[in-house]
């Protein structure tokens, strides 16, 4: 094989370990109503002040699917908006004591897979799989900043 159908072929084997463990993920998670990107969110919220602006930034969502996954966590009473005292246009988003229970039981949950997952490689093997992604992400942020 030559060089790019092997990098193609890596890319897509990557992109199935990814779905199938999001998929695994996600069904074990929506036991406690939540969901990988639902999970991300209240983990986001517990570091303090986060605005949808925030949460849209970091996540990479549209508006609209920031907004309608908010209004999923405050209905089911996972987290609460409120008002910033210096800008009407801005309302800042903290997770609840509720919140804070199920993101514990969903990063369990989540730990428990990847660490069945990643058991099969040593710790030499994801020392290197950490390297290399890390340079990956890296030329990633560098070519999407010129």
């Amino acid at each position: 094989m030559n060089r790019l159908t092997d990098i193609s072929n890596m890319v897509e084997s990557l992109s199935r370990i990814y779905h199938r463990l999001r998929k695994e993920i996600n069904g074990q998670l929506i036991n406690e109503g939540l969901s990988m990107s639902k999970m991300k969110i209240l983990h986001l919220i517990t570091t303090g002040k986060t605005s949808a602006t925030d949460i849209k930034n970091y996540m990479g969502f549209s508006s609209r699917t920031v907004v309608t996954v908010l209004d999923a966590l405050e209905k089911d009473e996972m987290l609460r908006r409120q008002q910033s005292l210096t800008d009407r246009r801005v309302k800042y988003v903290y997770i609840t004591e509720k919140g804070r229970d199920k993101l514990r039981v969903a990063e369990d949950t989540h730990n428990i897979i990847l660490d069945r997952i990643f058991s099969l490689l040593s710790d030499v093997q994801l020392k290197s799989f950490r390297e290399v992604c890390n340079l990956l992400e890296i030329q990633q942020k560098n070519n999407m900043a010129k």
